[in-house]
């Protein structure tokens, strides 16, 4: 009747009821029960439940974030355009490229020279 627009004196007295006060109160328990503030969206619930569709229950919990990498790269990334490294994974990393980039520096230049000999440009 609610979503027919009818007030609670016009509600209790097509129902029978002695006082729209008693329509009032049942409204405001209905309302506390479904967890709605207003009249109009419990009639709604209520014709839907009649209907048998149920309204969609919002999630319990976000979805968790991607996993957080130990060592995440130094470069900027589509999930991290701005460095936002920590200061124990900047020294990580600065220990690793002051580790690699001698080592492949040497690895080159070893090959380059390798390549010489076999090539005979150079001897001994």
């Amino acid at each position: 009747m609610v979503l027919q627009f009818k007030n609670s004196k016009e509600i209790a007295a097509l129902t029978g009821t002695t006082s729209y006060r008693a329509v009032d109160k049942q409204l405001l328990k209905a309302n506390a029960i479904l967890g709605v503030s207003t009249r109009f969206e419990a009639a709604q619930l209520f014709a839907a439940w009649e209907k048998g569709v149920e309204p969609l229950h919002p999630a319990n919990a976000l979805p968790s974030p991607p996993p957080n990498f130990r060592f995440s790269p130094p470069w900027p990334t589509a999930r991290a355009a701005v460095n936002t490294l920590s200061w124990r994974q900047v020294a990580v990393w600065t220990a690793i490229i002051a580790i690699v980039t001698p080592l492949g520096l040497t690895a080159a230049g070893m090959a380059y020279v390798t390549l010489l000999f076999l090539l005979r440009l150079l001897e001994l």
